[in-house]
């Protein structure tokens, strides 16, 4: 190889050297970075001639990768909007809340609340909506797919499917007429005479009522005669008729009659009756010392509450809770799959878009979606190694400084040719 040759050498060396401490630079400033993925470089040796000569020789390339798919350590926030990846796979968003900006790909589950107008009236005040828009730090819109009204989420694999996850700050859900009372309970084999249990119910108006179901042993105490009552909201008894009137347990004290263990109640308001169903199949017969023992009541009737809160749960779903103590199911995180993570092509605020070589978009549930889990009030950092990090600078600066001198000596012997002349 010719002095020419070792010049184009010493060069290629020191921008290989300078394009690897660039991507050390780079993930050194990134270390704090939620779900910042490593930068790293690979060197090749890339053959090279000096013309007219045709002398060939070896020189120094570099080829840039990155570490996708390289977990993060996860790290506690208690932030409920906080969200983590434990596994592969990424979290959908748009730069626009109508889906016609790029859609791009994150690990970083920081999720930021964003004001907005709705043209709804949830509350009936006479006032529109103020409603929260979930983004990413960088401000770009969380996409999932929304429930619908009875919470229920269809998990299509297509980015048509999703909407921005949005909700209303003003959001209030009706109330709601009991329907089903279900009792879990113990009554006593060696009692004797009546034994009662009040039975919470929303009625018809949607107000808060008791239902007094009353328990008198026949002979034996195989059996057992009802009576009912509801408690009016003017602290009145209301009549309720019920079939059937008696019920029966077997000898190891399980529900023998109704065989269905439910018994039909209609409670004869004066505003008109309402018919629920007393669930009491979960109800037993042993021996207590006397005692009737709850362990417990359940009923389908709600007032009506206000918002009081969203969070995420370990299934990727942005549940809303009331006032009322109802939850409810507004949206889900979709998770989005590509045959090769690495070769995605990563933008500003720690996003990434689909490739040719990243393969095909795949959308699931979590559930679905293999080996991968969420955190919730937790955030994946940094996939950097610090200390490798160093490591690599100090042989790097090494090499670079070695190129260097291999270029400072090859001038030198140029110049010793030069001066041969004289």
């Amino acid at each position: 190889m010719s002095l020419q040759g070792t010049f184009n050498t010493s060069v290629q060396a020191l921008n290989a050297q300078a394009q690897h401490l660039s991507n050390i630079s780079t993930n050194i400033s990134n270390v704090n970075t939620t779900g910042y993925k490593l930068q790293g470089t690979h060197f090749a040796t890339l053959l090279n001639r000096v013309t007219p000569l045709e002398k060939r020789f070896f020189t120094v390339d570099t080829y840039d990768y990155r570490e996708v798919t390289k977990q993060g350590l996860i790290t506690s926030t208690e932030r409920s909007f906080d969200v983590a990846l434990n596994g592969r796979r990424f979290f959908v968003t748009n730069k626009t809340t109508n889906g016609s900006g790029e859609w791009q790909y994150t690990r970083d589950g920081s999720f930021y609340g964003k004001a907005a107008q709705l043209t709804t009236d949830s509350d009936g005040d006479g006032q529109l909506d103020q409603g929260t828009l979930l983004t990413t730090a960088g401000g770009d819109y969380i996409y999932g797919w929304a429930a619908d009204a009875d919470g229920n989420i269809n998990q299509t694999n297509n980015l048509a499917s999703l909407s921005p996850i949005m909700f209303s700050n003003n959001s209030v859900v009706a109330s709601q007429a009991t329907s089903t009372i279900s009792l879990q309970a113990n009554i006593s084999a060696d009692s004797s005479g009546r034994q009662s249990v009040g039975l919470p119910f929303v009625d018809a108006s949607r107000n808060s009522r008791t239902l007094v179901m009353g328990f008198t042993a026949n002979a034996g105490n195989s059996d057992w005669t009802l009576d009912m009552e509801a408690i009016g909201t003017n602290q009145q008894p209301v009549t309720a008729t019920f079939n059937p009137s008696t019920i029966s347990f077997s000898s190891i004290g399980e529900v023998l009659s109704p065989t269905n263990g439910q018994i039909s109640v209609t409670v004869n308001d004066a505003a008109g009756p309402q018919t629920m169903t007393v669930d009491i199949s979960q109800m037993t017969q042993f021996s207590d010392a006397g005692a009737f023992t709850v362990q417990n009541i359940e009923q389908d009737g709600f007032l009506a509450g206000r918002l009081q809160n969203a969070y995420f749960n370990n299934n990727g779903v942005l549940v809303a809770s009331y006032s009322n103590g109802e939850i409810r199911n507004l949206y889900q995180l979709p998770i989005a799959r590509f045959e090769s993570d690495n070769k995605l092509e990563a933008r500003n605020g720690n996003t990434y878009l689909q490739t040719v070589e990243s393969g095909g978009l795949q959308l699931s549930a979590l559930g679905n979606a293999g080996t991968t889990n969420l955190v919730v009030g937790a955030l994946e950092q940094s996939n950097v190694d610090l200390a490798d990090q160093f490591t690599k600078m100090i042989v790097t600066q090494r090499a670079y400084s070695s190129a260097a001198t291999v270029l400072r000596t090859t001038d030198e012997m140029t110049q010793a040719a030069r001066d041969l002349k004289r």
